[in-house]
């Protein structure tokens, strides 16, 4: 007879729900007090946004396009100094 895998509690879930809503009630207190706080964290989500599509600009379209690239111009340059 085969054992149950023990199943864990999802600590690490319960952990990021409640940095989020610890977070989110700190910046709402904040925000009562500067009210321009809520600019800066909206400037920050912005950089935040960008910084995301620069990742998945290079790293998941045109990297794949340099490494082939590199790869073409070493075949060409090997097959030159073959002949």
């Amino acid at each position: 007879m085969k054992k149950p895998e023990p199943t864990q509690p999802p600590t690490v879930a319960i952990a990021l729900f409640a940095a989020f809503f610890l977070s989110a009630g700190f910046i709402a207190i904040a925000a009562i007090v500067l009210p321009g706080i809520l600019l800066m964290l909206l400037a920050g989500f912005g950089f935040l946004l960008f910084f995301v599509a620069q990742y998945f600009l290079w790293a998941r379209w045109l990297y794949p396009i340099v490494q082939r690239m590199e790869q073409e111009k070493d075949s060409r340059k090997s097959s030159s100094e073959t002949t």
